[in-house]
């Protein structure tokens, strides 16, 4: 295998994220595609994959280890990702659409915060989370949300439908 560099950068992957891609593609393969079409055609995806995916680490891989998470990098997340939307959208999509509100929770969130919502997302169980941003005349056009929050004193008043 051929490494490629450029400006002092290697586009290899390393052993851990070949590790991490091929499990996601076994599970995939395995599990995923066998019943894909099916499940889009119902419009909803097996519960109990959820969990069989997190049980390998494939759902919390970007959640920092101190919570529970596997700490992987961007790049390692996106190629997790590629591999379980090959098996079945239906199931990777709300999976990385989970990473959503997690992003701002580690850079904004209290650690109290963090300690009590990063390890439930890590989860074996497999645990979703989602942001509420849509409105029912924006839909999930952010630069169309009418809602306003504003500080009064110690409370944070919240103006506006979800």
């Amino acid at each position: 295998m051929s490494s490629r560099v450029a400006a002092g950068i290697s586009f290899e992957l390393t052993s851990e994220q070949r590790e991490l891609r091929d499990l996601a593609h076994e599970f995939a393969a395995k599990e995923l595609r066998p019943i894909a079409r099916e499940w889009d055609e119902r419009e909803d995806s097996p519960p109990e994959l959820l969990g069989k995916a997190a049980a390998l680490g494939l759902t919390a891989h970007a959640i920092p280890a101190e919570y529970g998470g596997g700490g992987a990098s961007a790049v390692t997340s996106s190629l997790i990702a590629e591999e379980l939307s090959w098996g079945c959208a239906g199931l990777s999509a709300p999976i990385g659409a989970t990473m959503f509100p997690v992003r701002p929770l580690l850079r904004s969130g209290s650690e109290e915060q963090k300690q009590r919502w990063l390890p439930r997302l890590a989860s074996e169980e497999g645990c979703l989370a989602a942001i509420a941003f849509t409105e029912p005349g924006a839909g999930s056009d952010v630069m169309g949300i009418q809602a306003t929050a504003r500080f009064d004193g110690d409370e944070i008043v919240l103006n506006g439908e979800k």
